[in-house]
């Protein structure tokens, strides 16, 4: 009887550490996934490239509405950017991220969420794209990077004939 308690005790408390371990984890991919939203927002001010890079594997590749992306076409775009921030453009970005739903099952997790992204120039909204995402990500130590992602815009569906 003192043996099925103390197995019963042990296996209790191995349960709950592993829920607060998958708590904790789904905390940081969910920073690690509006952080990287945020990237575009904040550049603009902190014209940081690290910290838009260290959130991606050294093997990242994506696709952004059919299109590949890969950490150099990232680093590429911000180079971009930040080109046209030094002449003086007043091309600013704003991005959300909702509706994020992750899932954990091991090393790698996945995660889905809908996303806004707004260019504004001289306070004026000059275009936006909405549309959802799925991401893949790899545990690292201790931090979750971003292996692969997939977005896509939000189509509007058209009528059969």
């Amino acid at each position: 009887m003192q043996t099925r308690l103390l197995s019963a005790l042990l296996m209790l408390s191995l349960t709950w550490a592993s829920m607060a371990w998958a708590a904790e984890d789904r905390e940081t991919i969910e920073k690690t996934l509006k952080e990287a939203a945020m990237a575009a927002s904040t550049f603009s001010e902190a014209r940081d490239k690290q910290a838009v890079m260290k959130l991606y594997t050294k093997d990242y590749v994506g696709i952004q509405d059919g299109e590949t992306e890969t950490r150099d076409s990232i680093e590429k775009w911000l180079s971009d950017y930040e080109s046209e921030l030094k002449k003086g453009s007043s091309l600013r970005f704003i991005s959300s991220v909702s509706n994020l739903q992750v899932r954990i099952p091991g090393p790698t997790a996945w995660a889905t969420y809908d996303y806004v992204f707004q260019a504004i120039r001289k306070g004026e909204l000059e275009a936006q794209d909405a549309g959802q995402c799925t991401t893949l990500l790899r545990k690292e130590g201790s931090t979750w990077l971003i292996q692969h992602e997939h977005c896509s815009k939000t189509r509007l569906n058209k009528e059969m004939p």
